[in-house]
């Protein structure tokens, strides 16, 4: 990872560099995007809105995915070794899990009837929304973090990814309220069968799953910080 701090100051690293900024900028659209979204479906009940928003949200992956592949193979154009091209294309990668969670999140949405979301109450939505927010912050801030790297010193990259991981914990700390606010709906009150259950099921943790892949990334940046000793 040292060898990869290096090659990233390089003037080599520029172009790549550059690339890779504006890909981290549309994982971040694909975010904002699902936030977006899920606000029309839960606080403004415009569910067609909603339904455009993540529509959107797939396209904007969908954009991030060939943003991705092309700074793979701008990459392997360069005079790279191994080891840097090995350990920047997982970096590339794990940006890219943010993106693809949060499109999953957004189709297994798209998935289910927006009455079946909004009849579960405003406690567990309103944790919901929360939990999108701070994935959002949390996306932002790693953004910040990448247009800046070459010119952090250790001392603020450490306070970047201490704050991303106090955002991925309180994710964490929702994500077990949100189960104990749906575990409290009296079963007869509930319209839908146990396979919408199950899908509801899932988009709740694929959400407390965007913050988890953000702080995958904050992995590489505690890596960084080490190598910069």
């Amino acid at each position: 990872m040292g060898s990869l701090l290096n090659w990233i100051q390089s003037r080599n690293a520029e172009a790549v560099l550059a690339r890779s900024n504006i890909f981290v900028q549309k994982v971040l659209e694909v975010v904002v995007e699902f936030e977006r979204g899920f606000a029309l479906l839960v606080n403004e009940k415009k569910p067609a809105l909603a339904t455009t928003a993540f529509q959107r949200v797939g396209t904007l992956e969908h954009e991030a995915d060939v943003m991705r592949r092309d700074i793979l193979n701008n990459l392997s154009k360069y005079d790279v070794p191994a080891q840097i091209y090995e350990d920047f294309s997982q970096f590339i990668k794990t940006v890219d899990g943010i993106a693809n969670v949060t499109n999953a999140a957004s189709r297994r949405i798209l998935g289910i009837d927006p009455s079946y979301i909004n009849i579960l109450g405003d406690e567990p939505l309103n944790k919901m929304v929360q939990i999108i927010s701070y994935s959002v912050e949390a996306t932002k801030l790693f953004f910040n973090l990448m247009k800046k790297l070459t010119q952090l010193d250790e001392a603020e990259i450490q306070r970047i990814a201490s704050q991303i991981q106090k955002l991925e914990h309180q994710c964490d700390v929702l994500h077990t309220e949100i189960y104990m606010c749906l575990n409290k709906i009296p079963v007869q009150s509930i319209p839908f069968n146990a396979f919408v259950a199950l899908q509801i099921s899932e988009l709740v943790d694929l959400l407390e799953s965007i913050s988890d892949k953000v702080e995958d990334v904050t992995d590489y940046v505690e890596l960084i910080k080490i190598a910069k000793k």
